[in-house]
């Protein structure tokens, strides 16, 4: 682009009428990125705990089993395969007596559903404002990479928190926790096929968020152009 300037009359100095270069992302943007960000460390975090309470819960559940078998051998008809109503089978982790906003599960579906609001209004912003010229390695496959990387992450964490969603509706979680979707007596094959779906997105999102902040480590420090600063507040304009 060449730069255009006018002159109000002979000897006067030029006015440069060429738009600014941008160097930072828009305010929002940047909000909405560090928003989304703490998003998905929160869930990192809350999955952990909630598997860690679930082995808990499964190993409390098969010590519970088996101490059942011990006081009540076969030779007594007792029927091992179905246990006491309030103990839980065998291997698997016993329900919430109340499922609401405010428990884990709840918690975990507020995040993933605000994930994918914010993740369309971020869409929207970055399409409607300026933004700065693609940040080149000199490298064409590592840029190549770069793109693919950020096509990737909001494809899988659209696709992440989609699949949460019907899946948490197959299963009546939705229902139990805000009174709303279907309400399946039981989990088809279909659920636990879209559970499998949802935890490996779920697995190559965080992949590809290393890669991504690995990606961003090497701009800053190695090739030192200062990427991490143009996903920050400041002058937006050279």
């Amino acid at each position: 682009m060449t730069t255009q300037s006018i002159s109000a009359k002979p000897g006067a100095m030029p006015v440069n009428t060429s738009p600014a270069a941008v160097k930072r992302y828009h305010p929002a943007l940047v909000a909405l990125h560090w928003l989304i960000a703490l998003l998905i460390l929160g869930t990192v975090l809350l999955v952990q705990e909630n598997e860690g309470g679930e082995r808990f819960e499964g190993a409390r559940g098969n010590f519970q089993q088996q101490s059942l078998q011990q006081a009540n051998p076969p030779s007594q008809d007792l029927d091992l395969d179905e246990a006491p109503q309030g103990l839980p089978q065998a291997g698997f982790a016993p329900q919430s007596e109340i499922q609401n906003v405010f428990s884990t599960t709840g918690i975990h579906m507020l995040i993933g559903i605000t994930i994918l609001v914010l993740l369309v209004i971020r869409l929207i912003v970055r399409w409607t404002t300026k933004h700065p010229d693609w940040a080149g390695t000199g490298n064409k496959f590592f840029d190549w990479i770069g793109g693919l990387t950020h096509f990737g992450l909001y494809l899988l964490t659209f696709g992440m928190v989609i699949t949460g969603i019907i899946l948490a509706d197959q299963r009546g979680i939705l229902a139990r926790t805000f009174g709303i979707g279907s309400t399946p007596g039981s989990f088809g094959r279909g659920g636990f096929s879209l559970g499998f779906l949802h935890g490996g997105i779920w697995t190559l999102l965080l992949l590809l968020i290393l890669l991504h902040i690995g990606a961003a480590l090497y701009h800053q420090f190695v090739l030192k152009d200062n990427l991490l600063g143009r996903m920050w507040f400041g002058k937006r304009t050279e």
